[in-house]
């Protein structure tokens, strides 16, 4: 019939899913969503301190107030790893990086509003008869 040339390819590409956790994935959205929820938590906490600072000075206060600031504190260590981690992924080349596996990215799959992190693999076969 002579429906094929002489040098022709087949070409197919497939995701695989990596040993990755979407929560290691970061991108920009996601960065800015856990800033988000960080701030809203600091606000939060400084606003129980900003409480208690009104309130007779007891033992059990005293207790929350440390506890509150061992948090706020906790909090701030948290927020400068994510300044740290939106530095690398602005620096890669499509602005996400992976905790886990540097090489697995997130992807969006044909399901509504899902993705998966994996890998996109290609592979191409020479159909030389």
């Amino acid at each position: 019939m002579g429906l094929l040339a002489t040098a022709s390819v087949a070409i197919d590409g497939s995701k695989f899913k990596a040993v990755n956790n979407r929560d290691k994935n970061c991108t920009r959205a996601k960065v800015e969503q856990r800033r988000a929820q960080l701030e809203e938590s600091v606000a939060r906490y400084l606003s129980q301190l900003d409480t208690t600072d009104r309130q007779e000075p007891t033992e059990a206060l005293a207790a929350k107030v440390t506890r509150l600031t061992e948090k706020l504190t906790k909090l701030k260590e948290e927020m400068g790893k994510l300044a740290s981690y939106e530095k690398q992924m602005l620096a890669s080349p499509d602005q996400q990086i992976s905790l886990t596996d540097s090489d697995s990215r997130s992807m969006a799959t044909s399901g509504r509003g899902s993705g998966v992190v994996g890998y996109n693999v290609q592979v191409v076969v020479d159909c030389d008869v």
